[in-house]
């Protein structure tokens, strides 16, 4: 039986952008190869609660797929083997919460538009 899942992954954010592009279009590529890939949200680099491998920052992936529980264990042994990867956590994805966090994304949505919107009009001025 498929299920929904959320993994989030911390890469090293000391390393290059081009090379945290492509560990992240590995992951993304595993996953659509193993299950139904939904989407990515890249959260960014982000400043660490605590030093990991002597490391300060993390580079931030959320992958929403929906598959078998053997999709979460072959990630895992994915993951394991990237050095570039800090710190993992899987969980079954709850779907209640996805129409709580496509509600803020839309806010959110509206309030640039509004912004952008506002700074147009300024322009014109």
């Amino acid at each position: 039986m498929k299920k929904p899942y959320e993994s989030v992954i911390v890469f090293d954010g000391t390393l290059p952008d081009d090379v945290l592009q492509k560990e992240q279009q590995q992951i993304e590529e595993f996953l659509k190869n193993n299950s139904n890939f939904e989407r990515t949200e890249v959260w960014g680099k982000r400043n660490l609660a605590y030093q990991i491998k002597k490391k300060k920052t993390g580079y931030y992936c959320m992958f929403l797929y929906e598959g078998e529980g053997d999709v979460v264990s072959a990630l895992t042994r994915h993951i394991k083997l990237n050095e570039a990867v800090l710190r993992y956590l899987t969980v079954v994805r709850n779907v209640k919460n996805d129409e709580a966090r496509a509600a803020v994304f839309a806010k959110k949505d509206k309030a640039a538009e509004e912004e952008k919107i506002q700074v147009d009009e300024e322009k014109e001025e």
